[in-house]
């Protein structure tokens, strides 16, 4: 009920929009805007997500619906790809496969040390580590031959025939010994061939363990002590050998001293001895020249001076 003289507010207005002074050219860019929106959402609801962000150290392989593996693999961000083509990330960073006697150190559980035949026939347990990774460029080809689970397809199967070819060519000693990295060396280049056609790069070879049977591992045991002791040897004969050289010429040092000594002594008894021929007195000279200062009671002199003097006087 409005009174009469009482104020009332003014109905509010709905601004009006100029939808004339719209250019049709820019309705019909926003009209064409929303229909490709539109169209993306459903086949985003029908194929999945348009965008796909790749992580770090990975690789994107494309697979098309209509057109199977794409050559052309995804960095590292944020893509996107048309609803129809789905993308399986690969990781390029280093991996490791590890084959070990060891519970909880390998891929697969329970006993997986690598059994090998020495060239002597001797059967070795062998504990390895592969470092390796996939090319960049060959993520694709890898999806295609291999799929994700290429390490248990290629990988796992290469390394163990490899080891075993390797060992097969050495002795015991030489895979337990102080060769061991000489032969890791071939294994890694073995392993490395063998991957490198199927897009992958091996980086490193490790033999953690080397498992001898156990009178093998005794006589070998015996052997590289001996080699130690021998060498042992051979450090304390030189040492000695050194040592006794040493000797020599000191010797020699002495004895050359002794006689330069001697040399210069009679050269000294030759001039005293001319001198004296000169002059028969100096003897006497001398002899008293050497009691001087001393507390001496009688002193005799020669007898052909016939006098003997009292020295408390």
């Amino acid at each position: 009920m409005v009174v009469e003289g009482e104020w009332e507010p003014e109905p509010k207005r709905t601004p009006e929009f100029p939808i004339k002074d719209i250019p049709p050219i820019v309705g019909k860019l926003f009209r064409s805007i929303a229909v490709v929106f539109v169209i993306l959402i459903i086949f985003s609801v029908m194929f999945g997500s348009i965008f796909v962000s790749v992580g770090a150290g990975e690789v994107g392989v494309k697979f098309n619906q209509f057109g199977g593996v794409e050559e052309d693999e995804l960095g590292e961000g944020l893509h996107i790809v048309p609803p129809w083509v789905s993308v399986t990330k690969y990781s390029v960073r280093s991996e490791t496969y590890t084959m070990s006697g060891t519970t909880g150190e390998a891929q697969v559980i329970g006993d997986d040390q690598i059994k090998a035949l020495t060239l002597e026939g001797l059967t070795l347990g062998l504990d390895i580590t592969v470092r390796y990774r996939l090319m960049s460029d060959e993520v694709s080809t890898v999806h295609q031959n291999l799929g994700a689970n290429y390490a248990e397809k290629i990988v796992r199967p290469t390394i163990k025939s490899s080891i075993r070819e390797v060992v097969s060519t050495k002795t015991a000693l030489q895979v337990y010994g102080e060769e061991r990295q000489l032969v890791a060396g071939e294994m890694l280049t073995n392993i490395g061939e063998a991957l490198g056609s199927d897009g992958i790069i091996v980086e490193e070879v490790l033999v953690r363990n080397v498992v001898l049977p156990t009178r093998v591992a005794e006589a070998i045991e015996a052997k590289l002590q001996a080699d130690q002791d021998a060498q042992r040897m051979i450090f304390v004969k030189q040492k000695e050998q050194l040592e006794a050289e040493r000797k020599i010429i000191e010797a020699n040092g002495i004895a050359n001293a002794t006689i330069a000594k001697a040399h210069g002594e009679a050269e000294a008894l030759g001039i005293i001895n001319e001198q004296l021929a000169k002059n028969p007195n100096l003897i006497n000279y001398k002899y008293i020249e050497m009691l001087q200062g001393q507390e001496i009671q009688t002193m005799l002199v020669p007898t052909d001076q016939g006098i003997i003097l009292d020295a408390s006087k």
